[in-house]
C-alpha cells in the first residue's frame, strides 16, 4: 500500500493505492478539512475510485487528480 499526502484548497488529502490482486490496483482518497484540525476528533470521508488499474502509477495519478478536482469543486461530502 502507498499513500501520498497533499494540501488541496481547504482540505488535506491522502491518496492511497493498494494491490488487490497481482497486477490489479485500486485507489481511494481520504479528505479532511484543514479547519477541523483544531479539534481532537477530526471527521474525514473516504472516496473509493470505482475503476481498477494495471499499474500502481496510473492508480496514484488518478487518485491525485480526483483529490485535486474534488477539493476544487467542493464536492467532498464533509
Amino acid at each position: 500500500m502507498e499513500t501520498v499526502f497533499a494540501e488541496e484548497g481547504d482540505y488535506f488529502t491522502f491518496s492511497t493505492v493498494f494491490e488487490r490482486d497481482p497486477g490489479i490496483y485500486e485507489a481511494s482518497v481520504l479528505f479532511e478539512r484543514k479547519m477541523d484540525h483544531a479539534r481532537t476528533l477530526v471527521p474525514a470521508i473516504r472516496h473509493k475510485i470505482s475503476a481498477t488499474f494495471l499499474s500502481r502509477d496510473e492508480a496514484m495519478q488518478t487518485a491525485l487528480r480526483y483529490a485535486r478536482d474534488s477539493a476544487r469543486s467542493g464536492e467532498v461530502g464533509l
